[in-house]
This record gives structure tokens, sequence and C-alpha cells, in this order.
């Protein structure tokens, strides 16, 4: 259909405005981006770019802060609003310099983490031995790519609903009499757009890693039924002393297959475990600053409509703001994004173990050969004694799992009720 054809080329669009974006954010110093890629290269320009913008960014944080801090006066004029409104402005541009500063230090590793995934694809391709297997594994448009990479984008363009909000209706830009605070709110903006590329970098690669990961658990599903056929044969023809040396040999190029997988399917638990050690502080600052930036906006969405302070001073109420409403949802759309790809490609790799069990259990071994026999049990131990590393820490501090979702969503409606109670007594 035509929609089929189409939508594999607005992904592509929409991955190289990321990386686009992503070079010009200084959190990516490669020039090759596309289908094919077989290496990437670290560009020295662009290196020395990201330097350079993590150089600006702390450089120039604490004069944006005291230029919106002396321009809002509205927040100024009620204690709590001041509490609660500036502090997302501190964790965003200290989160933004943070993310900057790691990029920067850790480009060449995260290049060489890029470039070990894209070898272990190759690999993984090699062993596929059905073309139905290799079409499966080169096709990365699936439909839960294509969703994922659409509410990414979606999630983008809501979080700059805020932002956006600010500028088109605040009276000094309107009437273009400051252009330094129109410039440190796009700043702001574009620092909190830093934190979100870093973080959509961690859910381009998780999605990639789990695709691998499925992949290989596929064809060590097909290994083993392979194994199964093999050994039903061997039983039924047992008098056939050519059969017996054919099973034998076709048993030692299994056993020497799930060795090569063996091998890979370590490759990509480390993989697992790197990109959480690359993304670990970036993940604990979204973690810290989506929630609290939600609570904020719902704290004043409730102030503006209910609190006792507003309705003294105009003599009513505001209406609901839609853009905090939209801000709100790409924000948390995107906390999603981080949280559950995480939690699903941790399943995947439960799911081996499965496979394995339920392989190993389904046909006899009595008419097996020992390599493939130790094979089996050396694979077995493997994933017994790694199942512990298949859990994504953010920097040992939590999992990133569905409970971790739970506990924002209650810790922020706890703190909003502290927040409104406080109110209640300040604004009496």
């Amino acid at each position: 259909t035509a929609m089929a054809r189409v939508a594999p080329l607005l992904a592509m669009s929409a991955l190289s405005l990321l990386h686009g974006l992503a070079k010009v954010f200084g959190l990516m110093a490669t020039d090759k981006a596309g289908e094919g890629v077989r290496r990437l290269e670290q560009n020295c320009y662009w290196r020395i770019h990201g330097w350079l913008v993590m150089i600006f960014v702390a450089v120039f944080s604490p004069y944006a802060f005291l230029c919106i801090y002396h321009r809002m006066t509205f927040l100024r004029q009620n204690t709590l609003l001041l509490l609660v409104g500036f502090n997302r402005y501190i964790v965003l541009l200290f989160c933004a310099v943070v993310t900057l500063w790691i990029h920067c230090y850790k480009q060449p590793e995260i290049i060489r983490f890029l470039n070990r995934l894209l070898r272990c694809r190759r690999k993984l391709r090699r062993q596929m031995h059905t073309r139905e297997l290799k079409d499966s594994l080169d096709c990365l448009g699936t439909r839960n790519h294509m969703i994922k990479l659409g509410l990414l984008l979606v999630a983008f363009i809501l979080s700059a609903a805020q932002p956006f909000q600010v500028l088109k209706d605040d009276p000094e830009i309107k009437e273009r009499k400051n252009y330094i605070y129109a410039f440190c709110l796009a700043f702001v903006y574009a620092c909190q757009l830093t934190l979100q590329l870093s973080l959509g970098i961690y859910l381009l690669a998780m999605l990639f890693l789990g695709h691998l990961v499925h992949h290989s658990n596929l064809l060590l599903a097909r290994i083993l039924a392979d194994v199964g056929c093999i050994l039903g044969s061997c039983r039924t023809d047992c008098l056939r002393l050519q059969r017996q040396q054919l099973y034998k040999t076709q048993q030692k190029w299994l056993a020497i297959e799930l060795w090569r997988l063996l091998h890979l399917q370590r490759q990509l638990l480390e993989l697992h475990r790197c990109i959480s050690r690359l993304h670990g502080v970036q993940a604990v600052c979204f973690v810290a600053f989506a929630p609290m930036e939600c609570m904020v906006h719902l704290f004043f969405t409730y102030f503006m409509k209910y609190s006792k302070f507003i309705l003294r001073r105009y003599g009513r109420s505001f209406s609901l703001n839609y853009y905090a409403i939209a801000f709100m949802a790409g924000l948390f759309t995107e906390l999603l994004l981080v949280i559950l790809p995480t939690y699903y490609s941790e399943k995947r790799f439960s799911r081996t173990r499965e496979i394995l069990r339920h392989g190993v259990f389904s046909f006899p071994t009595a008419c097996s050969a020992r390599r493939l026999n130790y094979t089996l049990d050396y694979y077995g131990l493997f994933l017994k004694n790694a199942a512990n590393m298949f859990t994504v820490r953010a920097c040992g501090l939590f999992k990133l799992s569905n409970v971790l979702l739970f506990s924002i969503v209650g810790a922020m409606l706890n703190y909003l009720m502290i927040l409104i109670q406080f109110d209640k007594v300040i604004n009496k």
C-alpha cells in the first residue's frame, strides 16, 4: 500500500532530523547516519563543537536564570510560587550541563558502543540460516518501532507548548522591548531539548538492542527445534549406523551454532549494561526533572483557578491552561518511553531462559552427543548466573521498571497535596 511505502521514508527523515539536532546540540560527533552504515567515525569538528556548546551552557546558565528571575515579578509576589516555580529552572539548567558534559567526555565510548552494536547485528545476520529470519532481522521499521518513534516525535512537539506560550504571550516579547529575556527563555527550552534528545538516543539504542535480542531468541528457538527433530529421527533410526553417524555430525554442528549464539548473546548483555551505564545519569536527571515539571504545572493550574490569593487579587479565577496540559502530556509520554522499553528489554533477556528451558525439556537426551549436552548445560548455567545482570539500574539507585512509574505518579500526587495544603495555610 501507499502507507507502507511512505512510512519508512518518514521514519528515515525523522531519524535524520534527530541525528542532526543531536549534532547541533553537541550530543553526537559523527557524520554518517542512515541505512547501510557499517561503522561510525568520530568527527573532530563536531567533537570540538560539543565542548564549546557545553562551555557556553555552563557559563550562560546563571545569567539566564537571573534574567528570568528579575523579569517574572508575578512569581515573586507569592512565597509559595517563588519556591516552587524557580526550582524547575535550577534543576533543568543543572541537568542540561551534566548531560552535555557526559556526552562530551564519553563521546568515544558512545561511538564505540554504537559500533559494537552494528557489529553484533552483522554477526547475528551471518548466523541466520533461513531467508525468513534474515528478512525479519533486516526489517527495522516494524509497527512497534514506528509507534514508539511517532510517540517520541509527538512528545517533543507537545513539550514545546509551554515555552511557546511564554514566548507568545509575554508583553515584553510581544512589544519587542527585551530581546535578551526572549533569548534566555529560548535558551532554557534548548536546555530542555538537550535532555530530551539524550533520552531519545537512549530510546533508539534500546529499541535496536531489543530488536537484536528478540531475533537471537528466534534463532535459539529454531536451533533447538532442529535439535529436537534430529534427536527424534535418531530414536526412530537407531539401527542404521550410517544415519547415526550423520545425526552425530549434525548435533556437533548445532553445538557449534549454539556456542556462537551464546557468545553473541553475551555481547548483547554487555551492551545492555553498557547503555545503562552511559545514560544512567541522564535517566536520573530526567526522572527528577519530568515529575517535578508535571507537579509544578499541576500546582500552577490549581493555584490560578482555586487559590484565594488569585481571587483576592484579581477578583476571578483563570481558565485552564491547555498549553501546560499539552506540556505535561509530552513530558509524561517521554517518561513512559524511557521506562517501558527498558522494562520490556529486560523481559526479552529473561525470555531467553524460558526458550532454552522449554526447548531442552521437549526432546530426549539419550541419543544426544556429548558435546551438545555440554553446550546446553553451559548455556543454561550462563543464563542462570546472568539473570541478575538483566536489570537496568540508573546509577545503581533504582530500577527502570513499571514499579518506578507507579512510584513516580504516587509521589507527584503526594507532593501536590502537600503544596495545596501549604496554599490553604499561607493564603487564608
